[in-house]
């Protein structure tokens, strides 16, 4: 896997001047889910290869990547950068939009820009069916994005929905697209995250899943266990080297 080590300020004003020139581009944001699961998925390990930029989303692959390579590399998690961008589109006057969640999810983010960010031109906001799309369907979906003129398309169906969706089809978006998860879902309210001890520890994991046991505890059981024997083979390798 290849990430990019990158400042946050680096990365925003680089998302800022492709959004600007309306320039295709897609972001990854790579945490211990996304990173195991490519390991076994194809077409998602060539979505985060193919992306312009790949992040460190979560602090284990944060830690990992740092000390693989030897670098100081933050954390820079979609739920901390969509905030940031949100607030750098409302400066600059650009246009976000959004594809995927709920349509009750949407018209709640919707609500909640227009009450804290009232300049803030929201552009498409597209909740699609939760199934397969027809070329037809994803064909209109992207000119509505398009003729809305969005500059910014926040990109919430879910890993590994969301970097194949944005592997296939970011080239026809003009815009900057960014795969963010659930990130809608906390600025809205809907998910809370933990203080900032919590998160700089590596343990938001952990706070999720006591939210979400029932969800959440077979992926977090699998992925953490896979990412720490990836850690620890990857260790062994490089030792061996030696």
């Amino acid at each position: 896997m290849e990430l990019n080590n990158i400042s946050r300020t680096e990365l925003i004003e680089d998302l800022i001047y492709n959004a600007k020139s309306h320039t295709p581009s897609y972001l990854c944001a790579v945490n211990v889910h996304m990173m195991v699961e490519a390991q076994r998925d194809k077409e998602l390990k060539n979505a985060v290869l193919g992306a312009h930029w790949a992040v460190t989303d979560g602090m284990p692959v944060k830690w990992a990547y740092s000390y693989f390579n030897k670098v100081s590399q933050p954390r820079l998690a979609g739920m901390d950068l969509t905030p940031e961008l949100l607030d750098r589109a409302d400066q600059e006057g650009l246009v976000v939009s959004v594809y995927g969640n709920t349509n009750t999810n949407l018209q709640k983010f919707k609500s909640y820009l227009e009450q804290n960010m009232p300049d803030l031109s929201i552009g498409a906001l597209i909740s699609p069916p939760f199934r397969v799309l027809s070329v037809g369907e994803t064909k209109k979906d992207i000119c509505k994005i398009n003729n809305a003129g969005t500059h910014i398309l926040l990109v919430s169906l879910g890993c590994p929905k969301q970097e194949k969706w944005m592997l296939n089809h970011s080239s026809s978006v003009n815009a900057v697209c960014l795969g963010i998860g659930n990130a809608v879902n906390t600025v809205i309210g809907e998910e809370k995250r933990p203080n900032k001890l919590i998160q700089q520890m590596g343990l938001e994991w952990l706070y999720r899943l006591l939210q979400n046991p029932k969800r959440l505890f077979k992926r977090y059981f699998y992925t953490n266990s896979k990412f720490g024997l990836m850690v620890l083979n990857e260790l062994f390798m490089r030792d061996r080297k030696k």
